[in-house]
């Protein structure tokens, strides 16, 4: 995937111009068990619905209890007023989610996986728009320009 071409897409989707974007996957697609079922045999299955079961049980630990389902893969970009998240790393569609930048309180926390909560309050009450993203440190260069333009506080 070219980052051009991500650019691209969020020129031609986005009606603002856009400050700073970053790629990210949802809590779930972290906490998913990719190729669980690739070992044979009993023994594979049975070590298979165990890894299942172990990552549903961290997901539930670490999912708010007013989150949002998120596309697996997503792309999420800053402008001036808006917050916007799509639903591919190469947006095709319009944004999968549109926040305004004044209702919402951004949270970043991690070392190896970093975590962007988007915190959303509406008149339904607070939703909560999670993003991670892996890179050791500070984390990738993109994920760190859309923290400082957030003005993010750490957890």
């Amino acid at each position: 995937m070219s980052v051009g071409k991500t650019e691209a897409a969020l020129k031609s989707l986005s009606p603002e111009p856009i400050l700073c974007w970053c790629y990210g996957q949802s809590l779930e697609s972290r906490y998913s068990a990719r190729g669980a079922g690739s070992a044979g045999g009993a023994t594979g299955a049975a070590g298979a619905s165990i890894g299942v079961a172990i990552l549903n049980r961290r997901l539930a630990k670490v999912r708010s209890a007013n989150a949002e389902p998120m596309p697996p893969h997503l792309a999420v970009a800053v402008s001036a007023r808006r917050i916007f998240v799509f639903a591919d790393r190469v947006p095709r569609q319009r944004p999968f989610v549109t926040l305004q930048r004044d209702t919402v309180k951004a949270v970043h926390s991690g070392r190896l996986w970093h975590r962007l909560d988007l915190i959303s309050t509406t008149s339904e009450g607070q939703r909560v728009y999670t993003i991670m993203a892996f890179g050791p440190g500070r984390g990738p260069k993109r994920l760190r320009q859309v923290i400082e333009e957030l003005g993010c506080s750490g957890a």
